[in-house]
This record gives structure tokens, sequence and C-alpha cells, in this order.
């Protein structure tokens, strides 16, 4: 059998109510400003590409769905890494790295012919939303980390 220490730690919270409240909170804006951005992004890529074929419902469709799956994921590969659970933040993050790409392919599948100056820049935006939602990642996983720590220290200094 396990030490006292063991057994505590296997019935002690990991996170405080706060820390679990917050998370909540957190992935529920979350959730909220990546279906919204769905929308959005839909009449943006209907007025960039639509007179090339894309059919607009399609894409709302599939977006709002990985949207929705994004939702879930990302929060929980975040707090996966902060948490250094880091088998289960890859595997969330493939999920996420997955759902994030599949409306872009979709403009690529979905479409006649493009341009090539257009598929460019379609490609160049893909890389810039991509670049900004990895630093957005690290950034949030840093912030967490630090604030764990910042817990941790409080809580061995009482």
């Amino acid at each position: 059998m396990g030490t006292t220490e063991e057994a505590l730690s296997a019935v002690t919270p990991r996170h405080s109510v706060e820390t679990l409240h917050r998370r909540k909170v957190l992935s529920r804006s979350w959730a909220a400003l990546v279906i919204s951005w769905s929308f959005i992004r839909t009449a943006i890529v209907w007025a960039a590409v639509g007179r090339y074929g894309l059919n607009p419902w399609i894409y709302l469709s599939i977006d709002l769905a990985c949207s929705a799956t994004d939702a879930g994921t990302t929060p929980r590969m975040v707090m996966a890494f902060i948490d250094d659970e880091y088998r289960s933040a890859v595997e969330w993050g493939l999920i996420s790295f997955a759902v994030f790409i599949v409306p872009d392919v979709y403009i690529f599948l979905g479409t006649r012919t493009l341009p090539k100056t257009v598929m460019f820049i379609i490609l160049g935006i893909i890389l810039c939303t991509s670049a900004i939602a990895a630093l957005s990642v690290v950034t949030k996983i840093r912030a967490g980390r630090d604030e764990c720590l910042r817990r941790r220290v409080e809580a061995a200094n009482v």
C-alpha cells in the first residue's frame, strides 16, 4: 500500500474550486469566441472566394462543426500543458490542429479553380492565423503555469 501522503493526494483535488471555476468560465468564453468567429469567417470567405464556386452554407456547416470541436479541445490542450500532462496535451493538440485546418482545406476543395494569386493570399492568411493561434496558445500556457507556480508559493508560505 502507499504512504499517507499518496492516499491524501488521491482524494485531495488537484485544483481549488476557484481555479476550476475560472477554467470553466475561460473555456466557455473560448467556445463563444470560436463559434462567433465561424460566422464572421464565413462571410469573409464567401465574399473573397464565393465567385469561384464555394458554397457558403457547406463552409459554415463545416466551420461550425470544427469550431464546436475546437471549443472543447483547445482549452483541454492548454490545461493539460499547464498541468504537465504532456501526452494528453499532445492528443488534444492534434485534434485541435485537425479541426483548425479542415475549414481551410474545404476552401481549396470546394472551389472550382482559384487563381494563383488568390491561392497564395489564402495560404498566407492560413499561415498568419496559424502563427497567431500558436502564439496565443503558448502565451496562455505560460500564463497558466505562472499562475499555478504563484499559488503554490503562496500556499507554501501560509
